[in-house]
């Protein structure tokens, strides 16, 4: 089923797509209201996701509502009393909607990607928490897998926390600082944003699974 996961407070669900964009848009009742613009995407790929998180939308509204975008990107609903974050991944897409105006959420397929890359949007206190993941015991590759894990899952709040802040020239590494914390299998954590005079520090929350990583601020 799609459909792969809901929760009620927030509103968040999760979709799998299995189908390809055309059966996605037989799905919905009226389909002539999104053929038009799906047909102008160009890969079929972002046909699918486009698809997708309006698919999740209509499960988790009840109804066809359409999506609209700020000037800077940041998706809104018109009209409708929650405000919205999406995000997509390797056959996944992700959504949250919430009375709070600012939520935020990020899907990651499970990789290596961000452990390799970690020097570019983690600073060096950030990265200090990967020593405190293993012991002695532990074989160099459980020791990669864990180091990859909290890596994406720091990549995902830092992506959260941009979509929730709404502001550009965000600097991942000055403007955005994951507070130390263990890692589990599901969770939240301290997030702190320097990039405004407010300063303020952000609860992300975050789930591992087997196939991704979730993070999101309600």
């Amino acid at each position: 089923m799609p459909l792969l996961y809901t929760r009620k407070s927030p509103v968040m669900g999760i979709w799998k797509s299995t189908e390809t964009w055309q059966n996605m848009l037989e799905s919905f009742p009226n389909k002539e209201i999104y053929s038009h613009d799906v047909h102008k995407i160009q890969s079929d790929k972002r046909k699918q996701e486009w698809l997708a998180i309006r698919l999740l939308l209509k499960h988790l509204s009840g109804s066809e509502i359409p999506i609209s975008y700020h000037e800077n990107g940041a998706p809104f609903l018109h009209g409708y009393p929650y405000h919205i974050s999406i995000s997509h991944t390797v056959d996944y897409a992700a959504m949250i909607l919430s009375k709070n105006p600012y939520p935020g959420i990020d899907i990651e397929y499970r990789s290596e990607r961000a452990w390799k890359l970690r020097n570019k949007y983690m600073g060096e206190k950030e990265q200090e928490m990967f020593a405190s993941l293993y012991n002695d015991q532990q074989t160099d590759d459980n020791k990669r897998f864990r180091h990859a894990e909290l890596a994406t899952v720091c990549w995902c709040a830092k992506e959260t926390a941009y979509k929730a802040l709404r502001k550009t020239e965000v600097d991942f590494i000055e403007h955005l600082h994951v507070l130390p914390f263990t890692l589990s299998e599901k969770g939240s954590f301290p997030l702190k944003e320097t990039k405004t005079s407010k300063q303020e520090i952000f609860n992300i929350h975050y789930r591992i699974t087997e196939d991704f990583i979730i993070t999101w601020k309600e």
